[in-house]
């Protein structure tokens, strides 16, 4: 029961964290609701909603509201609670089987923020301490990543049974690149539909209209990585490669002997 309620005020947690982000920020740029929602293209009712925490964003609007706020879509993403962070560091161990003369010796060593690894956290994300945001239609995002960076989204993507990312395809700056570890996605890529089941992998422009679907009964795993467009030295424009642009063949690669 204690781990019920540990799950659902961890979730309260998430909804939290999204409407308050989405409300400080939209109110430090002096951007009202009705502005807001015309610039993503959704009812003003809805950004109310969301920032209330009545109801929550679909994976267009959370990339919308993103854009047009100037922030990184895991500027919504909450983190659990510092102390809980803590608390589960302090009672981790790491055995280390060194083997010496035929004879195994286990060694136990303790791995808290001011021992043996002061800056784990510079570094390392432990599966619980991920930050998290729930988006509406049963999907579900972990940022993979200590804190957010510049340049790309390093995710994983937690899908429900049948939950699709938005009822009709989008598109938003950057390339989208993903190796499913669980379960089967339906990913449609402007016209097409591509299935990728376990250890497949794909990667295409975000600016081409998509959308992720699971298609099965069963929970559906993947990580992604999106590189946010950024502009090359001549300052021309986003950099892709060339045959994303173009929508060529990729270049056949040429064998080193």
């Amino acid at each position: 029961m204690s781990e019920l309620n540990d799950l659902s005020k961890f979730a309260d947690g998430q909804f939290d964290a999204l409407r308050l982000a989405l409300s400080e920020r939209r109110q430090e740029l002096g951007i009202t609701m009705t502005e807001l929602a015309r610039r993503v293209g959704v009812s003003p009712s809805l950004v109310s909603q969301i920032e209330r925490g009545q109801t929550l964003p679909s994976v267009p609007t959370l990339f919308a509201l993103a854009s047009e706020l100037g922030a990184t879509v895991d500027a919504f993403f909450s983190a659990p609670p510092a102390e809980a962070n803590e608390d589960e560091a302090q009672q981790s161990t790491r055995a280390t089987e060194l083997r010496s003369a035929g004879s195994s010796v286990v060694i136990n060593r303790r791995d808290t923020a001011g021992d043996s690894q002061p800056r784990e956290h510079l570094y390392v994300v432990r599966h619980s301490h991920r930050a998290a945001v729930d988006i509406r239609g049963g999907v579900h995002w972990e940022r993979l990543t200590p804190t957010s960076i510049d340049d790309a989204e390093f995710l994983e993507l937690i899908y429900q049974p049948r939950a699709t990312s938005n009822s009709e395809l989008y598109r938003h700056p950057g390339i989208e690149m993903l190796v499913v570890l669980e379960g089967t996605f339906a990913i449609d890529i402007g016209f097409e539909r591509y299935v990728l089941e376990e250890g497949d992998s794909a990667l295409f422009p975000s600016s081409l209209p998509h959308r992720y679907t699971n298609p099965t009964d069963h929970v559906s795993r993947a990580v992604t990585v999106i590189l946010r467009d950024h502009m090359g030295d001549d300052g021309g424009g986003p950099v892709q490669p060339s045959y994303l642009a173009g929508g060529n063949d990729p270049p056949k690669r040429k064998d080193v002997r």
